[in-house]
């Protein structure tokens, strides 16, 4: 009984080890969604949020690539942040009121709390 499982699980790659990607990705993919969220809200209350969130994303991002070890910080977090903006952007304006982007952007939040990045301007 247990080798069919054992062969399923081989065959669906789920029994090698799961690689995450770097935390500055993430953060950077963040920023990307914080901006792809003030391109496309109309609140100035949102729009100020989504600003300063990217921006503390993407100096967050900037910093832990640093820290990793990656040789062009700054254009590595670019290159990340615009492959999701333009990936959401793909999607049209009314993404920002999927579930999905909604779902998103709670991972963001809660990412942010978990690395210490305030995302409320004083």
């Amino acid at each position: 009984m247990k080798r069919p499982f054992i062969i399923t699980v081989l065959a669906l790659g789920i029994a090698g080890p799961v690689v995450a990607q770097p935390f500055s990705k993430s953060m950077a993919e963040c920023a990307g969604l914080y901006a792809f969220g003030h391109d496309n809200v109309q609140s100035d209350d949102a729009l100020h949020l989504l600003e300063y969130g990217q921006a503390k994303w993407m100096n967050a991002a900037i910093v832990q690539a640093q820290g990793e070890g990656v040789s062009d910080p700054r254009d590595y977090v670019e290159a990340a942040m615009t492959a999701k903006y333009e990936e959401w952007n793909a999607r049209g304006v009314t993404a920002v009121f999927t579930e999905e982007f909604s779902d998103w952007m709670d991972y963001c939040r809660s990412f942010a709390r978990a690395q210490d990045i305030d995302l409320n301007p004083a």
